[in-house]
């Protein structure tokens, strides 16, 4: 009976997530040819996520788009958002943008780099029906996954190039991680044997990852994690040039 009980309040706490956070639609052909429709939400830390559909794909179905949204004072927003697989895999960049009054948008592909115009750009608040899952969803401290990473194409290398972020229990309310982040160069650390990272709800800070004094930031939403330096410049001499911890991880492995 508990156990029912707090399946439904679960449930409950997904449809009112999606109530209390306005989806923005957004229809469009790419190119001039293609529909495709993308519907997101934002959160008050500038965090933009939501899905990509493509209606006319052999097997349609949403995928996930994570990244940012500046909002001006004219109530005009800018956002910059990646196309995700669920392995984390990169396989399109977005860009949604007002100018002059008039909607503009391209997707761009990773790997050729050719983009594509985002054409009869409109938006509303309709809710598409296959709109089920907020991504803003905060995840459960109990339910935070072993494995994240992303991967997107590096036109220097000529080959994918991402990050991975693991993490295990050590404690209630602390998980121990080890992260790599080879993006634009190397970036590596670990947290200290005995001293745990500890989560403050969905996020934690930690300090001094290594002797240049490098800090992070970890906030964790039900299906991906974003990470964040919060240390100055300077701390990260101790990686490659470049180089850091930020990104967004897609949870690959609970």
């Amino acid at each position: 009976m508990k156990k029912l009980i707090l399946t439904m309040a679960m449930a409950m706490a997904v449809v009112c997530g999606l109530q209390a956070q306005t989806v923005n639609r957004y229809d469009a052909k790419l190119d001039g040819r293609i529909a495709v429709t993308i519907a997101l939400q934002e959160d008050n830390g500038g965090i933009a996520a939501g899905y990509i559909y493509y209606p006319r794909a052999k097997n349609p179905a949403p995928i996930m788009v994570i990244g940012s949204v500046m909002n001006y004072p004219n109530n005009e927003a800018v956002y910059y958002l990646n196309e995700y697989q669920s392995d984390g895999t990169i396989t399109g960049t977005i860009s949604i943008e007002r100018e002059n009054g008039k909607l503009k948008g391209t997707w761009i592909n990773p790997k050729t780099q050719k983009v594509l115009t985002l054409t009869g750009l409109t938006v509303s608040r309709r809710q598409p029906e296959w709109f089920t899952e907020s991504l803003l969803t905060p995840e459960d401290p109990g339910d935070i996954g072993h494995e994240y990473s992303f991967e997107q194409w590096s036109p220097k290398y000529g080959e994918n190039m991402g990050g991975t972020i693991t993490f295990r229990a050590a404690g209630k309310n602390k998980i121990q991680f080890e992260c790599m982040n080879a993006l634009n160069n190397i970036a590596e650390g670990k947290s200290e044997a005995g001293r745990p990272a500890v989560l403050d709800g969905n996020k934690f800070e930690y300090r001094e990852v290594n002797e240049c004094h490098y800090a992070f930031r970890a906030t964790f939403f039900r299906r991906f994690v974003v990470l964040e330096t919060i240390s100055g410049g300077e701390s990260t001499r101790c990686f490659g040039l470049n180089a850091s911890f930020d990104g967004v991880y897609i949870k690959v492995k609970k």
